[in-house]
């Protein structure tokens, strides 16, 4: 193991020893300061979960203005020790439990502008360690969460404050970035993503700076598409909003989906009296059983839906104006593929 790049650059770290410590490999962690390379200039940074510290004193080593390293194990601590003999810089050690240091660093007033958590894989650490840095306060307005866990790991939950906003795997680990932001879910079948779920998006995101898009799996519908086309749908209507938009496969529902995201606020569409009446009932049960607000927006074009997309699909009619442009080609393929 080794630093792989800034003023130290390849000085060797060691680990520490045992089954209970899994280090970062230098794949992984080359992985994630390409994503944060232009945020650890300066930055005031927080390496919980540290073990050897590889990951906060790579930070160091690029520039990072200042880093706390946590940890509770002392084979980790003392490696931690060893490894920062190698280099230079304002770092602190504190060899505690998270949630002890966490309390203490937001009594103090600190505020960090990278947050690196490696905790224990299969052990449901992310959810507790993500609400206490948002209850605390300890992540600066523009900071970012990188988060390492083991691809194939159950759901977390994400505080209300914070979103995903990227997401990137590599073999089987998984990295996320998770940054302050307010948020919202479209939710949907989207069977296939038309011009009126893109307008009801643009509507969203003029109040919201993120919006997952809620791709819900419905067992009493029989779709056209499958899951992977239309994620590749989506993908291709939403092009121009990329990094605001989230799209998520999810076979639970609207509620447990808004609750394991943290999201307070669903936005549906209306076309007709029918679809107002049905929305209003939707909206009044997940108040009441999820605490989810539903914001209702009239539909720009009344006539257009899945529905008849698909109609138009299967009489070999244009479907021009009913969908993105960008999305078109993709959906006429898949059609051509399956032969409908």
């Amino acid at each position: 193991m080794r630093i792989i790049g800034g003023k130290f650059k390849g000085r060797t770290l060691i680990s520490p020893q045992g089954n209970a410590v899994r280090p970062t490999t230098d794949r992984i962690k080359e992985a994630i300061f390409n994503l944060v390379q232009n945020e650890v200039l300066g930055a005031k940074v927080l390496d919980l979960f540290s073990g050897s510290g590889a990951i906060g004193i790579e930070a160091l080593s690029r520039g990072a203005k200042s880093v706390d390293f946590v940890d509770n194990a002392k084979i980790s601590i003392d490696a931690l020790s060893k490894n920062l003999e190698k280099v230079q810089g304002e770092v602190s050690v504190v060899f505690r439990d998270y949630r002890s240091a966490l309390s203490d660093f937001a009594l103090r007033g600190h505020e960090y502008d990278l947050i690196f958590l490696d905790p224990p894989y299969n052990k449901n650490i992310e959810s507790d360690a993500l609400k206490i840095i948002s209850d605390k306060n300890i992540l600066s307005a523009n900071g970012t969460i990188i988060l390492e866990r083991d691809r194939g790991a159950e759901a977390f939950i994400l505080p209300k404050n914070l979103a995903e906003v990227d997401s990137r795997d590599y073999g089987g680990t998984t990295i996320k970035l998770i940054k302050r932001a307010t948020k919202c879910a479209l939710t949907g079948t989207f069977d296939p993503f038309t011009s009126g779920h893109f307008y009801l998006l643009e509507k969203a995101l003029r109040e919201y700076d993120i919006c997952y898009i809620a791709l819900l799996n419905n067992p009493d519908k029989e779709p056209l598409f499958p899951i992977d086309k239309r994620v590749a749908i989506i993908e291709k209507s939403v092009k121009e909003f990329k990094k605001r938009v989230k799209i998520i496969p999810f076979s639970g529902t609207a509620i447990d989906f808004c609750t394991e995201n943290g999201i307070e606020y669903i936005v549906r569409g209306v076309r007709d009296k029918k679809d107002t009446a049905y929305e209003n009932e939707m909206a009044e049960y997940n108040l009441k059983n999820g605490g989810i607000n539903t914001i209702i927006f009239e539909a720009n074009e009344a006539s257009v839906s899945s529905s008849l997309v698909r109609e138009k699909l299967k009489e070999g009619k244009d479907i021009s104006g009913l969908v993105c442009d960008g999305a078109k080609k993709e959906i006429l393929n898949g059609v051509r593929k399956w032969k409908i």
